[in-house]
């Protein structure tokens, strides 16, 4: 998905798939696997909400340079938690962020 995007052919599903990425690793680091990772969240969701929101407009979905690297290194850290844990704990993990997303619609950022 990074690469589609950062090589200009990125979708929404690219970006969606990126939210997710950072959705599971944030959970995960708030549950105390990887809490290293939350400032990287935080520059990704940053970076992903200037994308939502120029796709918005322009109908191109981009990532700038610090957008690009924040993806790098959640990515990363996200292989690292992922190899920390055993499958079907990774696999809790996946559904309780399904669930928390699923609970706090009204923060979630959608884009058409």
């Amino acid at each position: 998905a990074l690469e589609s995007i950062t090589k200009g052919n990125g979708t929404v599903q690219d970006w969606r798939t990126l939210v997710d990425v950072m959705n599971l690793a944030e959970m995960m680091a708030k549950n105390g696997v990887g809490p290293e990772v939350l400032p990287v969240c935080e520059k990704a969701q940053e970076s992903l909400h200037k994308a939502a929101m120029r796709y918005q407009e322009t109908k191109k979905m981009g990532l700038d340079g610090q957008g690009i690297q924040a993806i790098r290194d959640l990515i990363e850290y996200a292989d690292l938690q992922q190899s920390s844990i055993s499958r079907s704990e990774f696999e809790r993990y996946i559904q309780k962020t399904k669930d928390y997303i699923r609970s706090h619609g009204d923060k979630v950022i959608e884009i058409e």
